[in-house]
């Protein structure tokens, strides 16, 4: 029977974890602010990241890079279930950074990996139990420190700079206008392109439109207020949903529950 159980710990900075069991819908196309990391644990998954497709299969695991874009497919006639977690690259650099950044960069979308995956399982073990704090900060840093020392990269594609430059710009622009009703046209006329190429340059380089992209960090804007208390509706007004099961359709589209059992969890 599907379903997902979610758990957040601010204990270890905010940290959200989430185990999806028989998971039938998919998700489509979105991103976090932390990076995902999840283990397959029966079935496989098919999913999109870095401009491909990749299948993970049962006891493999999958490395997204934060603010990576990607869907969720199933990819078994079996059950299929995951278990996964969203440490922000702030929560990298606090654990492991000892005054330097240490947050890594994942090139490998799937990693078959025995003794990742059962660090991975151990973790979540521990993380689910009624234990102590130093015993949940000793495990994801035991986690956090294998990854980064095993998978992470610090190079990055810097293909083509002044469009990528251009795209940042209009990001930024997004961003710090998060709420507001932004046009196509005035995004386009700020970087200087045609509202048709924009879209597409935008798309290529961010894997999502300029709408899906506000809608995304609305969405994680949402998430910090429920964090804090705030009620469902105060949370879906705020960041600019003046429909709230408009709000709710793209939050479970999402995170996979919905803004009131995130909300609970929290």
């Amino acid at each position: 029977m599907q379903h997902s159980k979610f758990s957040f710990h601010r204990e270890l900075g905010g940290l959200e974890v989430l185990h999806n069991i028989d998971k039938q819908e998919d998700f489509g196309r979105h991103s976090h602010s932390g990076y995902t990391l999840a283990l397959v644990d029966s079935g496989a998954q098919r999913f999109y990241r870095s401009g491909g497709e990749h299948l993970a299969s049962q006891h493999s695991v999958i490395l997204i890079n934060a603010e990576q874009v990607h869907d969720c497919r199933k990819a078994s006639k079996d059950k299929s279930s995951y278990r996964s977690l969203y440490p922000t690259p702030e929560l990298f650099n606090q654990f492991l950074g000892d005054g330097k950044a240490m947050a890594p960069f994942f090139h490998d979308a799937v990693v078959h990996d025995r003794a990742l995956a059962a660090l991975m399982n151990t973790t979540f073990n521990v993380l689910e139990c009624d234990t102590s704090v130093l015993e949940k900060q000793s495990q994801l840093i035991t986690l956090l420190s294998y990854l980064s020392n095993k998978q992470g990269k610090v190079t990055f594609d810097t293909k083509i700079p002044s469009v990528k430059q251009r795209i940042t710009t209009a990001r930024h622009f997004l961003l710090d206008n998060l709420f507001e009703d932004v046009s196509l046209d005035s995004l386009a006329s700020l970087v200087g392109m045609s509202p048709f190429y924009f879209i597409r340059v935008f798309k290529a380089h961010t894997g999502l439109t300029p709408h899906a992209f506000q809608i995304q960090h609305r969405l994680n804007h949402a998430k910090a207020l429920l964090r804090s208390g705030k009620s469902v509706s105060h949370a879906a007004l705020s960041v600019g949903f003046y429909d709230q099961s408009h709000f709710n359709r793209h939050f479970k589209k999402n995170m996979g529950i919905t803004p009131s059992q995130y909300s609970k969890a929290c």
